[in-house]
């Protein structure tokens, strides 16, 4: 019963759907149909709640307005298709453009990066240069400094000058007079003298010691540029009266006249200055000398 029931509602409800046309003329059949299908069925009721029921629904003839509706729907399909088709294309071809303006822009970018990585190196090499030349310009300021200084300081010289011979009825001994020459463009500030002189033969000067005394001589404290200062020296001992001319030429000993000058230059540096000198008479009086070898020295 309750199968049959179902049955029944299935087919309300598909009729209200989809109204399937019957012709008259197989109205008949179709009763004689049912009423010989009910037959079987009330014979077999027993069964009826183990057979299946098959339903087919046939669908109803579709109108001209839905036939032309449907191809309409087709050819606004079609059209979508095809706007489909040719909005992918365009996208495609933007695409590949971009895809193109990208690889653009990554060549681009890449020569950036290597023209920059070209402009840091450049720049390295300037700033290499750059020092170098730094250290050149550092160097010729210097040596030009160097040389405005050793063009500008003091320089001490001393040289041959005037001697005193003995006279031992005046008190008078043997004395050394060399001149002190600042031949510098600027003045020699705190100058020491420590000088010394004595009787020794010319042939003795590479043994001799020349000791110089402890003391230190009296000299200017300041010594000005291109001036002369007389510096003096004298023996200790008076020698017999006859060998006074003998050393006056030169012959035996020889008025021996040497020193040391330390002196500071206005730039704050310490020189000193090494003397050694020979000194004789001419017989008119006038004195002249001569240097003695290895004891002339000037820093």
């Amino acid at each position: 019963m309750m199968r049959c029931f179902a049955f029944i509602t299935l087919l309300v409800f598909a009729a209200s759907q989809n109204p399937i046309p019957i012709p008259r003329k197989a109205s008949q059949p179709e009763q004689q149909q049912s009423s010989a299908s009910r037959k079987p069925s009330d014979a077999n009721q027993g069964n009826a709640e183990q057979s299946p029921i098959f339903v087919k629904v046939i669908p109803s003839p579709k109108t001209q307005a839905e036939i032309d509706q449907d191809a309409k729907d087709r050819k606004d399909k079609a059209t979508n298709d095809r706007r489909v088709i040719w909005l992918t294309g365009i996208l495609a071809l933007i695409a590949f453009g971009q895809l193109l303006v990208y690889g653009y822009q990554s060549y681009k970018l890449k020569q950036t990066v290597e023209s920059a990585g070209e402009q840091s190196k450049a720049m390295d090499r300037h700033i290499g240069e750059a020092a170098r030349s730094a250290t050149a310009m550092e160097n010729i300021a210097a040596a030009i400094q160097s040389g405005n200084v050793a063009v500008m300081r003091a320089y001490l010289s001393v040289v041959i000058g005037g001697a005193v011979y003995q006279e031992r009825q005046d008190g008078v001994k043997f004395e050394g007079k060399p001149n002190l020459v600042n031949t510098g463009s600027t003045p020699a500030r705190n100058v020491r003298v420590r000088i010394a002189a004595e009787l020794v033969a010319p042939t003795d000067a590479e043994k001799f010691t020349y000791p110089l005394p402890g003391e230190i001589a009296k000299a200017p404290a300041v010594a000005a540029p291109h001036q002369t200062y007389i510096l003096s020296a004298i023996v200790e001992d008076f020698v017999p009266d006859f060998e006074v001319a003998a050393i006056k030429g030169g012959q035996g000993r020889a008025l021996t006249v040497w020193g040391v000058v330390t002196y500071d230059d206005i730039f704050g540096d310490s020189h000193e200055t090494k003397f050694g000198q020979w000194l004789f008479w001419y017989p008119n009086q006038t004195v002249y000398g001569y240097y003695i070898p290895g004891q002339n020295d000037m820093g």
